[in-house]
């Protein structure tokens, strides 16, 4: 049993019990069955990416509530000791490059595996979001149009405009993400 799959696990149940949710009432309103929810907040299954999200939406929280936060003393992140929640068995993941969330803005690495599908969530409230790719290509929709962006490449966009995020190579995409305010 893998830390990030006991620590989802937690908070789910955490989360859950402030509701006053039982198993079966949050089955119903994800459509997952509570067989799997419980385990889930067992450690015993890792999450999709759709499946938290719509774990996060029903329970009023961000993504990033199902990250380990790493306590710090120091402004300083070091590299092997970030925060991180991986999903979609290890395709999707994200890594917290900020000490916490108690700041104005956010700031993560994503990192997408071949073959993934649209890994966009709609954010609860609107944001001014900026993208700046390291490796691979990511494609990006907005409502207008849709880009391309290869490594070095950067857009600034309103959550809003959002719709689309996929890996657009062959090989795995890694990007920073940097939000404002803080809610992924």
């Amino acid at each position: 049993m893998a830390s990030d799959e006991l620590f989802i696990g937690k908070r789910l149940h955490k989360r859950r019990a402030e509701l006053q949710l039982t198993l079966r009432e949050l089955a119903a309103k994800t459509d997952l069955t509570s067989s799997f929810l419980s385990q889930l907040e067992r450690g015993l299954a890792n999450p999709s990416l759709k499946t938290l999200q719509k774990l996060t939406a029903v329970l009023d929280v961000p993504l990033l509530y199902f990250m380990e936060e790493k306590s710090y003393q120091s402004p300083v992140v070091k590299a092997d000791s970030r925060s991180k929640i991986e999903l979609d068995d290890s395709s999707v993941s994200y890594e917290l490059l900020v000490p916490d969330l108690t700041g104005s803005v956010e700031v993560i690495t994503g990192t997408i595996s071949t073959d993934c599908e649209n890994i966009i969530r709609k954010l609860p409230v609107e944001t001014e979001e900026i993208i700046f790719v390291l490796e691979g290509k990511l494609l990006v929709g907005l409502q207008d149009a849709e880009y391309e962006l290869s490594p070095g490449d950067s857009i600034r966009f309103n959550g809003s405009e959002l719709e689309q995020l996929c890996n657009a190579s062959d090989g795995k995409t890694r990007w920073i993400s940097i939000i404002t305010p803080p809610v992924f």
